[in-house]
């Protein structure tokens, strides 16, 4: 049989995404227990018939993971979402197609009809088409499946009632996927490391400021400093702000960097963790999966989503909750 896996495939210098190929690839293959020849194809490809006639030579088309539902990663007016495929070029799919594990992936204030990162632009009428085009989608998946629940109840407000039912819950297979491989030799370290995203800070700190954020994780840092306890920094892709922050108040930290695309370089660097302050909703799930402490730095919705998923809500707070207190509340004996 052959499949043609429809990701975030350019992205192999993000941990999170380099993951994706490897882990969905695998958990389809243990769905439909068979084999497969595997393709890949970018989903931020430019889709046209001549790419639809492509597609239709294999058995199956494979999508996700990853948050695909996002309106300003591949902003466009055919879908509206980054999957950039026309309702008409969708219906022409005769390949049976596998959603896997999609995010619902919008930032705090934000909506479909906004297609700009950092301009506070918003075109209606991008609403009717996202709804139209992922009922198109989801009506036509032999299989559809979103990684949080709390992602299947955002987009069942949007779609009509008759599709609430094929919306299924299924946690990330980058999850089960590091379990397998690399859990059982697995041993956790001595660093409390922190992974700072930089993308959309103008979303990520609602009711705070990234500096005022800034500010209070470098005094938990100081004064694990001051207890003896050895301290990191983490980046799945290539976020350096927090970093540099540090430096500029000359403090300097091993970099633990997973800007590549390594699986075993990846999960050396993980060995080296002990808790992982996390703002990063993959490293998250590969902490969780190789059962290293977390403490998660909620600047989206996805991680408080994964921690309810997960029966671990109290091991999160929002970022514009945190204080010099509440971190030192989550430090391990």
């Amino acid at each position: 049989m052959k499949a043609l896996h429809l990701y975030a495939s350019r992205a192999q210098f993000n941990s999170g995404d380099f993951f994706l190929g490897p882990a969905t690839k695998w958990k389809f293959e243990q769905i439909i227990k068979e084999d497969i020849e595997w393709k890949t194809l970018d989903v931020r490809h430019k889709f046209a018939i001549s790419t639809i006639e492509y597609i239709n030579r294999f058995d199956y088309l494979v999508l996700g993971g990853g948050g695909l539902i996002l309106p300003d990663s591949n902003p466009n007016n055919i879908s509206c979402w980054q999957w950039a495929i026309s309702e008409d070029l969708l219906k022409l799919i005769t390949a049976k197609i596998y959603v896997m594990s999609i995010g619902y992936n919008l930032f705090f204030e934000q909506d479909m009809s906004m297609p700009y990162r950092d301009i506070e632009y918003s075109s209606p009428v991008r609403l009717k088409i996202f709804k139209s085009n992922i009922e198109t989608l989801i009506d036509k998946s032999h299989f559809f499946s979103m990684r949080h629940n709390g992602d299947i109840k955002q987009l069942q407000k949007i779609v009509d009632s008759k599709y609430h039912s094929k919306i299924e819950f299924m946690f990330c297979p980058v999850i089960d996927y590091v379990k397998e491989k690399h859990l059982p030799s697995f041993n956790s370290g001595d660093h409390y490391t922190f992974e700072i995203k930089d993308d959309r800070p103008n979303r990520r700190y609602k009711g705070t400021s990234q500096i005022e954020f800034y500010d209070k994780l470098k005094e938990f840092i100081e004064f694990l400093k001051s207890e003896g306890k050895l301290v990191a920094i983490m980046s799945h892709d290539g976020s350096s702000s927090f970093r540099n922050y540090l430096k500029s108040q000359s403090i300097d930290l091993p970099f633990f960097d997973n800007t590549c695309a390594d699986e075993e370089k990846i999960i050396s660097n993980y060995a080296k963790v002990k808790k992982l302050y996390c703002m990063a909703g993959h490293s998250q799930m590969t902490g969780h999966a190789l059962e290293i402490e977390m403490f998660s730095l909620i600047s989206h919705n996805k991680l408080k989503y994964f921690l309810e998923d997960i029966d671990k809500s109290e091991e999160g707070i929002f970022v514009k909750d945190i204080t010099l207190d509440t971190l030192k509340q989550t430090m391990s004996n």
